[in-house]
């Protein structure tokens, strides 16, 4: 079934996300994926003004035990139920799943679940045991930073940006300003240019502030048919088109930088709806690191390829600016939940629920993320 067959057939009607700053200041011996995620179920199931009995489709991701899961949050017979393993490139492919579930009529309600304890489970990407895709280890590239900061190298190289490092430093001022508006990011505190040019490199060229956090949290949204939540307590979020493209190369980042896969999805999602980038009101990157954003504005056609590095200065992918990126802050400064607090916030913007990091007249989201599995998703206003 393509996308375009059920484009504005289902909607998200119920969010729910943990309260990330407060799970990063504390410790509990007895926090689990489980007993978080079905706080935000809760959360979900309220905002849309349903009842766990309402449930009759789960899908989960990152819980390692969703019957326990299940079992704590009340859900006792479902029709559909699918887990999914920890892993941000599956974000829109599960809300796809749920979608074409929906309009087959596999399920009626399904709510969907992502939960983790990576950062209080000691979590670390890289090192011993971080592996690497075929050859990688080999050359020590054993983290997603080692193959990310050599390909931005290369793209700096090649398109003349060598020594300028403040412009990539921009895309994580805009996104930290985000998050100083928003009560549930971890970074609130603000950062600025000289912050960020004196932190540690990681990978150089990557500095701190150009990766994402490693945290707990928990994000619940509830898809049910564009026609049932008409009657539910708040106003539709349409799922209005949803593509995705495997990029499988011997290495993580292709030579290419997802240019054409991009380029792919675009053509998708917004030539079949009659839409270009002018009519996206907000953008929201998978943001696992600075340089994502980046190949996302070039690859769905926001600037020119090889020029994002010069286009996203001067506040444009500010709040108030041409295109805001991430407005919740993003995985870089509100929380690493693999893309799921992304498709939770373009909800939030499209009902005008953000307060001081509203987007005005917001009408459009598009969900981008660049993976060996792209993904990518349109919402609209019902």
């Amino acid at each position: 079934m393509s996308s375009a067959a059920i484009r504005n057939k289902t909607a998200i009607v119920g969010v729910g996300t943990s309260d990330f700053k407060h799970l990063y200041r504390t410790k509990d011996a007895d926090r689990t994926p489980e007993s978080i995620g079905t706080e935000v179920l809760r959360e979900a199931l309220d905002d849309a003004g349903l009842k766990v009995s309402d449930i009759d489709g789960l899908i989960t991701s990152a819980i390692p035990f969703y019957p326990d899961f299940a079992y704590r949050a009340g859900l006792r017979d479902v029709r559909l139920l699918a887990p999914y393993p920890m892993s941000g490139r599956l974000c829109a492919v599960a809300l796809a799943h749920a979608c074409m579930a929906v309009e087959t009529g596999m399920a009626n309600t399904i709510a969907l679940v992502y939960s983790t304890t990576m950062r209080s489970g000691g979590l670390r990407f890289g090192g011993d045991g971080g592996g690497g895709d075929l050859f990688d280890s080999v050359y020590g590239l054993t983290s997603p930073g080692a193959f990310y900061s050599l390909a931005y190298d290369k793209y700096v190289q090649e398109y003349g940006f060598v020594g300028r490092d403040e412009l990539l430093g921009s895309v994580s001022l805009a996104i930290r300003h985000h998050a100083s508006l928003n009560p549930k990011a971890i970074m609130q505190s603000p950062l600025t240019m000289e912050d960020y040019l004196e932190a540690r490199f990681v990978a150089r060229p990557f500095r701190l502030f150009d990766y994402c956090l490693v945290t707990d949290g928990a994000v619940c949204y509830i898809v049910t048919s564009a026609e049932r939540a008409k009657d539910l307590r708040q106003p539709r979020v349409l799922v209005s088109g949803f593509s995705e493209q495997a990029v499988l190369r011997e290495q993580f980042v292709p030579d290419d930088r997802w240019y054409p896969a991009c380029q792919s999805m675009a053509k998708e999602l917004l030539d079949d709806a009659g839409m270009t980038v002018k009519d996206i009101s907000s953008l929201q990157v998978y943001d696992n690191f600075t340089v994502s954003v980046l190949w996302a504005l070039e690859g769905f056609g926001f600037c020119p390829k090889g020029q994002a590095l010069d286009w996203v200065q001067n506040g444009r992918i500010q709040l108030g600016g041409e295109l805001p990126v991430n407005t919740s802050g993003g995985m870089l400064s509100e929380a690493y939940m693999q893309g799921w607090n992304h498709h939770a916030e373009a909800v939030r913007q499209l009902r005008g629920e953000c307060g001081e990091r509203q987007v005005k007249d917001c009408n459009a989201v598009l969900y981008a993320c660049l993976s060996p599995l792209g993904g990518a998703t349109l919402m609209v206003r019902g």
